[in-house]
């Protein structure tokens, strides 16, 4: 995150002799943005874009909305290999991850470099799956055991956003922000099934508070 910082520091040095003190060409009232965000955060949401799709909206000179939707899919197989005179089931681990969320940036100021503050909200739910791999004698009973979100989760994550937005060129930006944030995540049971029988375990929940400025380094293309 530290070297992204520091590309955004000397980008808006070396451009401003040539963009002082013009008008912004983003934020204008009825503008729309693509989001791409370099690295996604970890905890805290307050509408970060976490390996999704963003927009962005300008309703006013000042003010913008902004929205997100996040997908992560992953599967991995691990083959059984039976030998001579065995039975096999191959194992693996799969997860899901869907994301919604959204923002408000209130900007202080119409030109290149344009601080804002505001808010923004988060919903996240992630399901996991795994069972290893299994052999047994030819004529025998393959017994499996297969485990369900264990790392599951659905977290409710909101705070407050300050960020900095510099316009590179008409209609292309670079956001950098903090944010300070509540995250509130229940975790889903872990469900155990062997030979039939399901065992299912409460998880429990967590909350957490804090500062960050991990993944909130955002390219925006205007148009």
């Amino acid at each position: 995150m530290k070297k992204f910082l520091i590309l955004f520091v000397v980008i808006i040095f070396i451009s401003m002799p040539v963009f002082a003190g013009s008008d912004s060409p983003g934020s204008t009232a009825g503008n729309k943005g693509i989001l791409f965000q370099f690295s996604g955060l970890n905890a805290l949401g307050a509408g970060a874009y976490n390996g999704g799709f963003g927009a962005k909206l300008f309703l006013s000179d000042y003010m913008a909305v902004r929205g997100v939707v996040c997908l992560a899919l992953s599967s991995s197989k691990t083959p059984a290999n039976p030998g001579t005179g065995q039975i096999g089931a191959d194992g693996g681990n799969s997860s899901s991850t869907f994301g919604v969320g959204g923002g408000i940036e209130l900007h202080l100021t119409k030109s290149r470099i344009s601080p804002y503050f505001g808010g923004g909200i988060m919903l996240t739910t992630r399901s996991t799956e795994s069972k290893p791999a299994v052999t047994a004698p030819t004529g025998g009973t393959i017994n499996q055991t297969v485990t369900k979100n264990s790392g599951g989760y659905t977290e409710f994550s909101f705070g407050g956003i300050f960020g900095v937005e510099y316009y590179v060129t008409d209609g292309v930006s670079l956001s950098a922000e903090y944010l300070i944030g509540v995250a509130l995540t229940s975790n889903k049971d872990e469900e155990v099934t062997t030979a039939g029988r399901t065992i299912t375990t409460p998880q429990g929940s967590t909350s957490n508070i804090g500062i960050t400025n991990g993944g909130t380094l955002t390219l925006a293309v205007y148009f």
